[in-house]
């Protein structure tokens, strides 16, 4: 007997190569020059397809480590057009071409994310390669130029707090449209270093406070999103997300992701294996997405499973410790969030108190 789709997943995530040519010290995927072991084959991915075609998967995101180190990416993203779905991709930049650019439009790519984590020297210095940042900025360039719509996502860590408005400027300089802003997880790289990369409590709620007063200024000629990672249920965080409501992490709802060696995970974010589903190797992905017991984290939340000051939140209902990636990567709980601004905030003594 068929099982019954009880959720429709809006955005799926292919890390269709864990390859990179950088090795930026902020990755959580610890991303190197090999591939995952056993990764899936050009035919296993267009199964993979076929599966987001059967359960009414919209889009697709193509990402990596590098995706444009895939070798056969053109004929993916063609097979994924051919069946009717759109695709984009996450990019750290360094390898696309104006050819590829015209072979995107061509296809009906709908956008790039390409990470900008600096101005010129704190990008190069935390992407470990020189260049990297004039790549990039010239795609902004060539966005124009070819019509494929490219849109820059930085990841605030310590080192590039203190540039952050000359971040800002290089976007509103470059006329780009749209800009996501997200902090830096402990999964990876990152993890090993995050004395050294992850934000404190009051650098995490400036720059939530940045984000809204440069929407309120730039909004008509930017739209800048703030990703899951910042939050939640605060006046001020609900300004900042504007009609994005937060209802908690949408891993295995509404998100899906696979692994370049097939396994299935609510969220590539959520990349312990605690967190795997199956792999699409050993049941189809409609299976495993439609079975009752998969992403039973966010599908049957338990309450009593919060700790810290998730547990006594009022919110706790609603947010169910917000993003569980950056919980998880954090506090080895997807039950505690430590990056709340409702917490923060409401933690500091009164005025004129010790």
């Amino acid at each position: 007997m068929p099982q019954k789709q009880l959720y429709t997943p809006q955005a799926a995530a292919l890390e269709v190569t864990l390859r990179c040519d950088m090795s930026c010290m902020h990755c959580g995927s610890d991303a190197t020059r090999r591939d995952r072991p056993d990764a899936l084959s050009f035919a296993d991915w267009c199964g993979v397809v076929d599966e987001f075609k059967k359960l009414g998967v919209p889009h697709c995101t193509l990402s990596g480590g590098e995706p444009f180190l895939y070798p056969r990416w053109r004929d993916l993203v063609t097979y994924i057009r051919g069946r009717g779905l759109g695709v984009n991709f996450i990019s750290n930049g360094w390898n696309i071409t104006e050819d590829d650019m015209r072979f995107m439009k061509e296809t009906g790519v709908e956008h790039i994310g390409v990470s900008l984590d600096g101005d010129e020297p704190t990008h190069d210095h935390i992407r470990r390669r020189a260049g990297s940042f004039v790549r990039v900025v010239r795609l902004f360039d060539w966005s124009r130029v070819f019509g494929v719509p490219v849109y820059p996502a930085t990841s605030v860590n310590k080192l590039n707090f203190g540039v952050r408005e000359k971040i800002l400027r290089v976007v509103l300089d470059h006329k780009v449209r749209a800009w996501q802003v997200q902090i830096v997880n402990s999964f990876g790289r990152a993890g090993r270093l995050r004395n050294k990369m992850l934000l404190d409590p009051e650098q995490f709620t400036r720059l939530c406070d940045d984000i809204l007063c440069w929407q309120k200024e730039h909004g008509k000629a930017l739209r800048i999103m703030a990703a899951d990672s910042l939050g939640y249920c605060h006046p001020v965080t609900d300004a900042m997300l504007g009609d994005c409501e937060w209802q908690g992490c949408n891993a295995g709802l509404y998100v899906v992701g696979i692994q370049a060696d097939g396994t299935v995970l609510g969220c590539l974010s959520l990349q312990d294996k605690a967190f795997a589903a199956g792999n699409v190797r050993e049941r189809p992905l409609s299976e495993i997405w439609n079975d009752e017991k998969s992403f039973a984290y966010t599908r049957s939340h338990d309450p009593a499973k919060l700790e810290g000051a998730c547990k006594s939140c009022g919110k706790a209902a609603v947010c169910k410790a917000g993003c569980l990636g950056m919980a998880f990567s954090v506090s080895g709980s997807i039950g505690d969030n430590p990056y709340c601004y409702k917490a923060i905030t409401e933690a500091r003594p009164a005025p004129g108190r010790p």
